[in-house]
């Protein structure tokens, strides 16, 4: 089922597996931190203010569950395959993974802390789902996914931006260089 949180209308995947045979959960929004109940849809409640509170308790409503599911994302289109006389790789210039190198297999590439990450990084200051790079040919943009610290290129903060060989930008306490390197391949 999709949930929206109130306070910042952000969409989630609920599992509605996850309400137990209880009539109403609590959860709290990854991305604004407020906290709402959603009430399950499997029990049949004529008028949710009838809901006996002992009863919620029982079923563990009052227990805060903290999503563990990211905010929806809505469908990308899909990009053309990379060049093949090109080699694009992100390095990892400052933070707990310095001298990493991650080589970018594919047109879109997820970066965040977890674990679903095309590059995942291990630094507390990045979300699970931090930022998106798109490659078309020699182009690449850098994205924000929403990330609670933010995403900067040159000291700005932002929500877009290109990026050309050697540009550096930074997530949480991680700096990453975006490497082009011209192989000479052709297809």
């Amino acid at each position: 089922m999709i949930i929206t949180c109130p306070q910042c209308q952000t969409k989630y995947r609920y599992d509605e597996a996850r309400f137990g045979g209880a009539p109403v959960k609590k959860v709290k929004c990854t991305s604004c931190g407020h906290t709402f109940g959603v009430e399950n849809p499997s029990v049949e409640l004529t008028d949710s203010t009838n809901v006996d509170p002992r009863a919620k308790k029982e079923a563990g409503a009052t227990s805060t569950d903290k999503m563990q599911v990211e905010p929806e994302v809505p469908e990308l289109p899909q990009l053309a395959p990379l060049a093949r006389d090109m080699r694009f790789s992100l390095a990892v210039i400052a933070g707990a993974q310095a001298g990493s190198v991650f080589q970018i297999t594919k047109p879109r590439i997820f970066l965040g802390r977890g674990s679903a990450m095309d590059v995942q990084l291990k630094d507390s200051e990045v979300s699970r789902r931090h930022a998106m790079i798109e490659l078309r040919g020699e182009e690449a943009t850098l994205v924000d996914l929403g990330a609670t610290n933010g995403t900067y290129v040159v000291g700005e903060r932002i929500q877009r931006a290109e990026l050309m060989n050697r540009s550096e930008f930074t997530l949480g306490s991680t700096t990453l260089m975006l490497i082009v390197t011209h192989t000479g391949e052709t297809a």
